[in-house]
């Protein structure tokens, strides 16, 4: 703020704080009965006197089956067992400031209008802030067991969760725009998720030949949907919560492909209220699911969407990691393997989806396969000098497979034996190459990285490396 003009120094100084009080108890019979409360008692300054306290208990019960006479026949392949179950509650103070209780006036120290010659400082009427706000909470139940067989060497754990989320901070109850101020924040809302997860571990010898290998998989999945919000009403906008909204939706327009003749424009609805101009062959074709004779976007509520509907589902679903590995006389191989299974992406959030995008940015040749009158099959539509969005409206058209699965790491190792490495003072000498992100299995990768899911402002780098451990 000093490099031209009327010099100027700022400061600013605020404060939050936090306090708890929290008691935790253990019980443990013979290793077979498992018991754990906690309790906590927590207050913040974020929010106002008489809503800033929240208590937050939880607990669980585990019973190891396997150590019960009862199971003395199973232990010669079911080796152990045990279940458990867990209930939680959390609660939640992050907030939009550190005091969105206090009504605060705006400041304007150089006003647009000039009084008796000069500018003046200006202060404006102040927002509007929910009459109570308190933590969100979250509570948990969450159910599972743990198990292995064959002496332990496979291994497997599972865990089933429901948690709901109550008194969600966010956007309170849509109020009319002649209120001529945004709506404030409140506990307005419920969310409930639902999830499970799945680990199975195999270790194991083949002494034969002296080799050792192992394996791991895991694989999760999780979905939320809201249960509740402070209105009810089906005008409720569909940018908000609403009940029944499944977290990560995404809704558009459906796509009978692209104009192929001036026949089609002509018989098809009109598009006007995307773009008002003249549409030409090669252009989007949307459909007009709502049979009003005309593209649009209703009143973007969940009672009149117009032509939107929902498309896809942003949330990743089925995600996993998958490892194996092994070693035989010194040598030594593991790899790593990362995905998820399934999730839509709309390409528009892609950063290098678009074909020239704007004057400064190169496009992909996965971008360039656009239509022309040599190309009428291609996948984007006709290039404009300025798009004006008509062809880049969400559509399930442009709607990507966000499933991916992907080599993080590969390692292969050799270790001297210490028969050869003691003669010269050396303790371990290990010499290894390793490759990380060397292979990606998805069909969006030549617009994005399925990982990130995000413009790519440095390609997705695979690399190479030669080490050496070595110790005395």
């Amino acid at each position: 703020g000093q490099g031209t003009g009327q010099l100027t120094a700022g400061s600013s100084a605020t404060q939050w704080a936090i306090n708890s009080v929290f008691f935790r108890v253990n019980y443990d019979y013979q290793g077979k009965y498992l018991l754990e409360v906690v309790g906590r008692n927590d207050g913040t300054s974020r929010f106002p006197k008489g809503d800033r306290y929240g208590f937050f208990p939880s607990g669980s019960l585990g019973w190891r089956i396997s150590q019960e006479e009862f199971w003395e026949p199973l232990r010669g392949w079911w080796n152990s067992m045990k279940i458990r179950a867990s209930y939680g509650r959390l609660g939640n103070q992050v907030v939009s400031s550190n005091f969105p209780y206090l009504l605060s006036y705006g400041l304007n120290s150089n006003y647009g209008y000039l009084i008796n010659g000069s500018t003046v400082t200006a202060v404006t009427a102040p927002g509007l802030v929910s009459a109570s706000l308190t933590w969100e909470k979250v509570n948990q139940i969450d159910i599972g067991f743990d198990a292995g067989w064959l002496n332990n060497r496979l291994v497997a754990e599972f865990d089933w969760f429901s948690r709901k989320t109550t008194d969600v901070l966010t956007t309170g109850t849509a109020l009319p725009a002649v209120l001529g101020t945004s709506v404030p924040q409140a506990n307005a809302a419920s969310i409930r998720t639902n999830g499970w997860e799945l680990g199975l571990t195999w270790n194991d010898r083949v002494s034969s030949i002296g080799l050792n290998y192992h394996a791991r998989l895991s694989l999760s999945d999780n979905w939320a949907t809201v249960t509740k919000f402070d209105n009810p009403s089906p005008d409720i906008n569909l940018s908000y919560l609403y009940a029944g909204k499944k977290i990560g939706e995404i809704w558009g327009f459906r796509s009978n492909g692209l104009f192929q003749s001036q026949e089609e424009i002509d018989d098809h609805a009109s598009q006007a209220y995307i773009y008002g101009g003249k549409w030409q062959v090669g252009d989007m074709k949307y459909e007009d699911l709502d049979g009003s004779g005309a593209i649009d976007d209703g009143d973007w509520t969940l009672k009149n969407p117009g032509d939107n509907v929902v498309i896809g589902n942003s949330t990743p679903r089925y995600m996993f990691g998958l490892t194996l590995g092994a070693d035989w006389k010194g040598f030594d191989f593991e790899m790593f393997w990362q995905g998820v299974g399934k999730r839509d992406i709309w390409g528009g959030d892609v950063g290098d989806f678009w074909a020239f995008p704007n004057q400064w940015q190169t496009p992909l040749d996965s971008s360039t396969d656009y239509w022309r009158e040599d190309n009428t099959g291609a996948y984007f539509p006709k290039l404009y000098l300025t798009q004006n969005g008509r062809n880049r409206q969400t559509s399930d058209r442009y709607l990507l497979n966000g499933a991916y699965a992907r080599l993080k790491n590969i390692v292969l190792g050799y270790t001297l034996p210490k028969s050869i490495l003691s003669k010269a003072g050396i303790s371990n000498l290990r010499v290894f190459v390793q490759g990380e992100n060397l292979l990606t299995i998805s069909s969006m990768k030549k617009y994005g990285d399925p990982e990130t899911v995000n413009k790519m402002t440095y390609p997705i780098q695979k690399k190479y490396s030669v080490g050496v451990n070595l110790s005395f």
